[in-house]
């Protein structure tokens, strides 16, 4: 809002619109603004279901999905949304024809080393099932990495949290191989 009410009172220090006018384009900002910002929580949810970013990895491609959109906290067990998630990825693995599929189970860093490691492969592993029973005959492997690669720093440079950070941590990657 301070940015539209900046540019409002830049136009009318310009002499392009009298004061009235400005007025009336103040209430306008006023007025359209609760809309605007309402949608920030829908983009934010809607990107993190994003299945479509493909990612090139040599000849492989790989497909990030957030572990937030497949699994509840601390589970392994896909939900109902899972499903039809990796319903895309599915598609996406029979269009490229890949002769094989490697699924990589990831965690962000809360909790001991030891669990995010056997909850990484878990998690690994039920993507595996999935799809495998998707795709007879796909060669399908599985493996967890836990907390050892991370894609965004788990903490901020003054050492507090970053949520943000262990949300993209928290993923699963599949791989196709050709």
């Amino acid at each position: 809002m301070t940015a539209l009410v900046v540019v409002v009172a830049g136009v009318l220090s310009a002499g392009r619109v009298g004061a009235q006018d400005a007025d009336d384009l103040e209430s306008r900002v006023r007025e359209v603004e609760p809309r605007v910002l309402d949608v920030t929580p829908r983009i934010l949810e809607v990107e993190a279901r994003i299945v479509d970013i493909v990612v090139p990895s040599g000849p492989n491609t790989e497909i990030p999905i957030a572990a937030d959109v497949l699994f509840a906290f601390g589970s392994a067990e896909l939900t109902t949304e899972a499903r039809e998630q990796l319903a895309g990825v599915v598609d996406r693995i029979r269009a490229a024809r890949a002769s094989r599929v490697v699924i990589e189970g990831h965690t962000d860093a809360v909790g001991d080393d030891s669990t995010n490691q056997r909850l990484s492969e878990r998690r690994a592993e039920a993507v595996r099932a999935h799809l495998a029973g998707q795709i007879p005959g796909l060669a399908v492997e599985a493996g967890g990495f836990g907390e050892t690669r991370p894609v965004a720093p788990n903490e901020l440079p003054d050492g507090s949290d970053n949520p943000s950070g262990r949300q993209q941590n928290r993923r699963v990657t599949v791989v196709l191989v050709p």
